[in-house]
């Protein structure tokens, strides 16, 4: 199946995202899409606009400072080749280790993950 037509703006900047959401009101926030595109597909989410905030640099950072904080932007690979993340967060590290193959783990995200409550 495909998607119903939708618009889709790129946005660079955390502030520029928020500008997106409020100027476009039915719309999702997509970064690496393994979760929100299948929906998609299948009609079970059909958003007016797609904002793209794959490419903000803000929401890529990652910390063990005082615990651990992931971005919303961070790629499953991202989070595996981060030096302290495996000893900061080992259920977690062990469960990213086994998601997907090489195209999921360097595209989809931890965050979209989690906000679409994927279990994959």
């Amino acid at each position: 199946m495909y998607p119903r037509p939708f618009e889709y703006y790129r946005a660079n900047s955390v502030q520029e995202a928020i500008q997106l959401l409020q100027q476009h009101e039915d719309s999702k926030i997509l970064s690496g899409g393994h979760s929100l595109l299948p929906a998609m597909k299948l009609r079970l989410a059909s958003p007016a606009a797609l904002i793209d905030i794959s490419r903000v640099q803000e929401l890529k950072n990652m910390s063990t400072n005082g615990g651990v904080t992931i971005g919303a932007g961070v790629t499953y690979n991202d989070f595996l080749n981060h030096s302290e993340m495996q000893a900061a967060a080992p259920a977690l590290y062990e469960a990213v280790s086994k998601v997907g193959d090489l195209q999921v783990r360097n595209l989809g995200t931890i965050g979209g993950a989690a906000a679409h409550a994927d279990p994959a």
